[in-house]
């Protein structure tokens, strides 16, 4: 019973707010066990990733989309590609990266 009790409460401290409201719910029995479990997303290659957004392997890798190390192996979440391909700091790497290639252009011209 102990054991339970600890993972009970280590749960509760490490969740989310919208995660707890979940549990909470579902403790209550206001949502079905099937409505309980999120299906799970798949972990992909960056090339598989890079031909669902059409955009290269080489690409992504470049703007540092955010990943996960699973046996050794870097995997990545659509989600979390999108999320980052569409937030701020994404749209400044890529900005930062546009300049770093005009500068080079710029260099190979003067030598």
């Amino acid at each position: 019973m102990n054991d339970c009790t600890n993972d009970l409460l280590t749960a509760l401290v490490t969740a989310t707010p919208e995660r707890k409201a979940a549990a909470l719910r579902a403790l209550r029995g206001e949502v079905e066990f099937a409505a309980k479990v999120p299906e799970t997303e798949a972990y992909l290659t960056l090339r598989e990733v890079g031909r669902r957004l059409g955009i290269s392997a080489c690409s992504l890798w470049r703007y540092g989309v955010p990943g996960h190390e699973l046996g050794g192996r870097r995997r990545f979440r659509m989600s979390e590609v999108e999320a980052y391909l569409a937030s701020d700091g994404f749209k400044q790497r890529a900005a930062d990266l546009r300049e770093e290639r005009a500068e080079g252009g710029r260099q190979k011209e003067k030598g």
